[in-house]
């Protein structure tokens, strides 16, 4: 389901366009809304060149898992003061990668979320890159550990990473396909997100048993 390679600037170019007409209808309507001949419009292309740089078995999904992954990939770039200290206390640090992921899906959230829930719904379509993304999530969060080694107690980093990689995700998944109900305040304020998962986690760290 990822984009087709290109190698012209013309190509790049008119890829470009698809995914940020892509991107800016999301902050519109819902992803089951979009269809081609809308997406072509928004983009100035013809439907047809949608479905030459995409997938055609499901062109829509192949053009938005391709924007989710292309942002993902940028967010992970970008850097981060906290995340950078090493010498940071373990509590700290948490809050730091809970902000992260606060202000990751903050600002993607409306990516985020349909790419989510077409990866459930179809599977056998999202491909090696979505399993790439996960297990890169879950080597960070093994390596974080392995460094603060000293200030847990827990023995074996790589389940430890798996929990911290599952609790949060959980604690974003519900605001992000809740985003309009009114009971999912979480991703309303920062600061208390932030330090409601960093707190969980440093207990599960340095308090188990």
């Amino acid at each position: 389901m990822r984009a087709k390679p290109v190698s012209q600037q013309r190509s790049q170019d008119k890829r470009d366009r698809i995914l940020k007409a892509m991107d800016a209808l999301l902050r519109h309507k819902p992803f089951a809304e979009i269809n081609v001949a809308e997406l072509a419009g928004k983009a100035k292309v013809s439907p047809a060149t949608i479905y030459q740089r995409f997938s055609n078995v499901d062109a829509t999904a192949s053009v938005l898992l391709e924007l989710y992954f292309s942002k993902v990939e940028e967010w992970a770039k970008r850097p981060r003061q906290m995340e950078s200290k090493s010498d940071a206390r373990l509590f700290e640090s948490l809050v730091a990668i809970a902000s992260n992921a606060y202000d990751q899906a903050s600002e993607l959230g409306h990516i985020m979320c349909p790419a989510y829930l077409y990866s459930r719904h179809r599977a056998d379509r999202v491909g090696p890159e979505w399993s790439r993304l996960e297990r890169l999530a879950l080597e960070g969060f093994r390596a974080f550990l392995a460094e603060r080694s000293a200030e847990i107690q827990i023995d074996d980093i790589d389940d430890a990473a798996a929990h911290l990689c599952y609790l949060f995700n959980f604690m974003l998944l519900g605001p992000l396909l809740h985003r309009e109900d009114a009971h999912w305040k979480v991703l309303r304020n920062r600061k208390e997100f932030a330090n409601s998962v960093a707190t969980i986690a440093y207990r599960y760290l340095v308090f188990a048993d």
